[in-house]
């Protein structure tokens, strides 16, 4: 019996790239999204993942905060008004008025509108020292800044297993599978069971350069 000859692909595909694969399934115009907002605050935010990147709107109901809302729930987050991002960030065709994600497959979600979070009441208050690190993730290396309690140790801090989001200020990434795709996140929430490695930028590592 000759074999069939195998069908090569016109159209060209990112390896591990979830949003080509996602695309391709569309053979028609998708109805827009007119999503009801929900009752509170929502944050708009980019999920990034190795193979997958997202842009919406997440709602933080009865949080104050989006931390607090991340590392308080059990099961996936809904992402309303969500679109399909390609590696690069530029958005597909792909949307939906509401992409459910775990969050425990998620390496970082990061802030798009920061504007001035609420203040904690003064007896919830407590002084951190600021601390630059490099982190190393199956998909990214990043540097960013996190807020460590006065006086505390960075191995403690680091070898926690709470919470499972580390909040980073300034935050910057690069992509190991294409190191031309950067993104930098005023305030971020990087998952901690996603760091491969991680030590703290010494100075002679000039952050957002020459790490990344």
């Amino acid at each position: 019996m000759p074999s069939m000859p195998l069908q090569v692909p016109t159209e060209p595909f990112i390896d591990g790239d979830a949003s080509a694969h996602l695309e391709e399934l569309i053979n028609g115009t998708l109805p827009s999204v007119d999503v009801v907002p929900e009752l509170g605050t929502g944050v708009d935010v980019e999920l990034v993942g190795p193979h997958l990147r997202l842009s919406g709107t997440i709602g933080l109901g009865r949080f104050r905060r989006l931390s607090d809302l991340v590392n308080h729930h059990d099961g996936l987050i809904g992402l309303r008004n969500a679109t399909i991002l390609r590696r690069n960030g530029t958005a597909t065709r792909v949307t939906a008025p509401t992409i459910w994600v775990s969050p425990a497959e998620v390496t970082l979600i990061g802030e798009l509108s920061r504007g001035t979070p609420p203040e904690a009441p003064p007896e919830f208050r407590i002084r951190k020292d600021p601390l630059d690190l490099v982190f190393v993730t199956p998909g990214h290396t990043l540097t960013g800044q996190v807020h460590i309690v006065e006086g505390g140790q960075f191995a403690a801090f680091i070898e926690s297993n709470d919470p499972q989001f580390i909040a980073l200020s300034e935050a910057r990434t690069r992509s190991l599978a294409d190191r031309r795709i950067i993104a930098r996140y005023t305030f971020a929430l990087l998952n901690r069971r996603h760091i491969v490695a991680t030590t703290v930028l010494a100075p002679e590592m000039a952050r957002g350069r020459t790490v990344l």
